[in-house]
């Protein structure tokens, strides 16, 4: 396995160079091309939104998504030592742990989805999206170096998966997964690993509920419930941006309430769909 090119690129924000400086501020460029990216992302993501908006008032009908069925988290030393350290740092928090898990259906669901060309490591995908806001949690900031919540996160998961006997080049892959996630984009040039589990947090938390079929998304929020998940990631972004103003969620700050405002209404419609 290969990392992908520009892995070892300490300008590129979110690589493992740019991890292994501990996340150092962004500077304008790279503020600059976080904005232009994450404007990208939008533009890609418009057209179901506006068909969504249209649909959940029978203007056009919904797009039919196909129903896939959810697989379990798989079962190896690695995903249970993720596992145990997400809730070991959560200290009983509830909204970001289940977050956690269900961004990791929604990312494997929507690769599925996309049949795309691009090989997929299960392990790697569950590693990076149990422990991608894992940095986020004080316990976590009291314990773990690193000027990015990302990269505190990925020191943990180098730890887990050093123990469970990982190849170094799945950990970097893995690590890079959790880092590069906070990125306004995040192409498949980067991997299917790193470029679903991108997606799939904006399909929980900004509530792109269109893209999952009802059952499928019932399953994942039966399993994994979310009850005020806006409320505490407007908390976690506010606390991280003021630990590091330099940072992409202080950056992206002003953006989350308009991202996280419409979740609950539109999973609660889809949820209720037939």
């Amino acid at each position: 396995m290969r990392l992908p090119q520009g892995s070892d690129n300490a300008n590129i924000v979110g690589t493992n160079a740019w991890a292994a400086n501990g996340g150092a501020p962004l500077s304008l460029l790279q503020k600059l091309q976080q904005v232009a990216a994450a404007n990208v992302a939008y533009l890609e993501e418009l057209p179901g939104e506006i068909r969504w908006v249209l649909g959940s008032r029978g203007l056009v009908p919904l797009k039919l998504v196909a129903h896939l069925g959810i697989d379990e988290l798989p079962q190896t030393a690695a995903v249970e030592l993720a596992t145990t350290e997400l809730e070991r740092y959560a200290e009983g928090e509830t909204e970001l742990r289940n977050h956690s898990f269900r961004t990791f259906h929604f990312a494997e669901l929507l690769y599925k989805q996309s049949r795309a060309d691009l090989p997929m490591d299960r392990e790697v995908l569950a590693v990076a999206t149990l422990l991608h806001d894992v940095g986020l949690y004080p316990k976590a900031v009291a314990e773990v170096e690193g000027m990015d919540f990302t990269v505190r996160g990925a020191q943990i998961a180098r730890r887990v998966t050093q123990e469970a006997g990982w190849s170094q080049d799945r950990i970097d892959l893995a690590a890079q997964a959790i880092t590069i996630n906070a990125n306004g984009r995040v192409s498949t040039r980067w991997g299917a690993e790193a470029h679903f589990a991108r997606l799939a947090p904006l399909v929980d938390a900004v509530g792109q509920c269109w893209k999952v079929e009802p059952d499928d998304a019932r399953a994942i929020f039966s399993a994994w419930p979310e009850q005020d998940l806006d409320r505490v990631i407007l908390s976690a972004v506010a606390e991280e941006a003021a630990r590091h103003p330099g940072s992409r969620f202080a950056l992206f700050r002003p953006l989350f309430p308009f991202l996280v405002m419409n979740c609950h209404s539109r999973w609660h419609r889809r949820l209720a769909s037939p």
